[in-house]
């Protein structure tokens, strides 16, 4: 069986910290800026897309009830 580069990305980023996409990278640093303070900026690997949650609860529901999406923290 055949991986793709998505199914390889998604297996090889558990954290943030393991993201070496500079695309990525950079397009996370135009987020953080727009962000307000209590914010969590989130990046779902399974659409490679960022989503600015308005809190820690927020966050927290994403993961809890959207695991397929298998979202990382940007820190």
């Amino acid at each position: 069986m055949e991986t793709t580069y998505k199914e390889f990305m998604e297996a090889k980023v558990k954290s943030w910290a393991d993201m070496k996409d500079r695309n990525v990278l950079k397009a996370a640093e135009k987020h953080k800026k727009r962000m307000k303070s209590g914010q969590v900026l989130g990046y779902t690997l399974a659409h490679d897309e960022f989503t600015i949650f308005h809190n820690e609860k927020e966050w927290n529901d994403a993961i809890k009830y959207a695991k397929d999406m298998k979202w990382i923290r940007v820190e």
